[in-house]
């Protein structure tokens, strides 16, 4: 009976340093999308809208400050939309106003910042 979890792991072994080959062999990134679209080309300089979808208040500041310096480096107009206050500790308000303070220190303007409070969006 061992030998088939030595199989299995061995197998899984062989499919991953094929993978890892295969990637490093590539000409170019798999991380960067095949279309010119998704980011324009350095020469095409127009402004772009970005909407960034957040879980609850903190998240630009933890996971996505690197991505809007980026694109505001570059011109693009960036909007964000929270889809809950984040008011698991009654804290709610105050979150809210530390998005509001976080986006403006980003320089995103309050008025492209939204924070839906919907109740069928509360975790309970």
């Amino acid at each position: 009976m061992a030998w088939i979890w030595m199989l299995s792991v061995a197998g899984a072994v062989l499919l991953w340093a094929v993978s890892l080959g295969r990637i490093l062999s590539s000409p170019t990134p798999y991380s960067l999308p095949p279309s010119p679209r998704f980011l324009p080309p350095l020469g095409d300089r127009r402004s772009r809208n970005v909407l960034l979808v957040l879980a609850h208040p903190d998240d630009e500041s933890m996971f996505f400050t690197p991505t809007i310096l980026f694109l505001k480096s570059k011109g693009h107009s960036i909007h964000v939309l929270c889809m809950s206050l984040g008011n698991a500790d009654g804290l709610g308000d105050t979150r809210k106003e530390e998005l509001y303070d976080a986006c403006a220190t980003l320089k995103i303007p309050a008025e492209q910042v939204s924070v839906l409070d919907h109740q069928k969006l509360q975790v309970i």
